[in-house]
């Protein structure tokens, strides 16, 4: 039997097959092209893509907390009070013996750290309202709301966050911890604390609430702000005054200055 030839292939045919490969090479790298640099992966990019100018280039700030955050210094005028507020107060004022009972504790922490004490007591109306057994819903306890691991950095357990002296004790400390990471970053090494800037006692008061992070950004929580506006209302109120007094020899070393803004005294 012979064995069968292979026909060799006419030039139509060659061309056919040519003209084939040319279009599924074609269509294969349509297909495959690869993204170009910096196009989008997902719709995260998107989602935390800041807006113009919104915030720095290397800060991204999710869509979802845009609407809950503010720019600009955090500088709070003299704030007026609500009709809320001042219902508020004159609750509070009717009650004296609530108001007035930690002063002795409040002066003797304030004068450890060098705290303005009427400070010190605004923290602690704006807090818990000078509710001893206050609980929030997120765990912060006593007097002051402090959370029970920023207490343990201070050597005082969860349970002892409901002894006054021992909450007021942890709140002054950790005032004292945000004022020497402010003093220390724009260096107001000298100065007392009871004599700081308004915006330095500002800035404390927010990272009180919001935590140290904060001390050093100019975008805040609208809260934030609504916090520093409420201890500042207590502050220039006559419910953080200073009415139980040990001895004017003591006092006259811890009660400082009211604390003065470019638009008036907050006192």
């Amino acid at each position: 039997m012979d064995s069968p030839t292979m026909e060799r292939p006419t030039r139509s045919t060659a061309v056919w097959l040519l003209l084939l490969t040319l279009t599924l090479a074609a269509a294969s790298a349509q297909t495959f092209k690869p993204p170009t640099q910096g196009a989008a992966s997902s719709g995260l990019r998107t989602q935390f893509r800041p807006a113009p100018g919104a915030v720095p280039p290397r800060i991204l700030v999710p869509r979802t907390l845009k609407s809950t955050l503010r720019r600009g210094p955090l500088v709070v005028p003299p704030p007026k009070a609500s009709p809320a507020f001042h219902r508020t107060f004159r609750r509070l004022m009717r009650n004296l013996d609530k108001t007035d009972r930690y002063d002795e504790i409040i002066l003797r922490h304030a004068k450890r750290y060098g705290l303005d004490p009427r400070l010190l007591k605004s923290v602690i109306a704006a807090e818990s309202e000078f509710t001893r057994a206050a609980r929030s819903p997120a765990g912060a306890r006593g007097l002051m709301q402090l959370m029970p691991p920023t207490a343990a950095g201070y050597g005082i357990t969860a349970q002892e966050l409901y002894d006054p002296e021992r909450n007021i004790e942890a709140g002054a400390a950790f005032l004292d911890h945000l004022f020497s990471r402010v003093f220390k970053r724009y260096r107001l090494k000298g100065l007392p604390y009871k004599d700081s800037p308004v915006w330095v006692v500002q800035r404390v008061i927010a990272a009180y609430h919001a935590g140290p992070r904060f001390l050093y950004q100019d975008r805040w929580f609208r809260s934030t702000h609504a916090y520093v506006r409420k201890v500042l209302l207590f502050y220039q109120s006559g419910v953080t005054d200073i009415r139980r007094i040990p001895t004017p020899e003591f006092a006259s070393a811890v009660v400082p200055t009211p604390i003065q803004a470019s638009s008036g005294s907050f006192h």
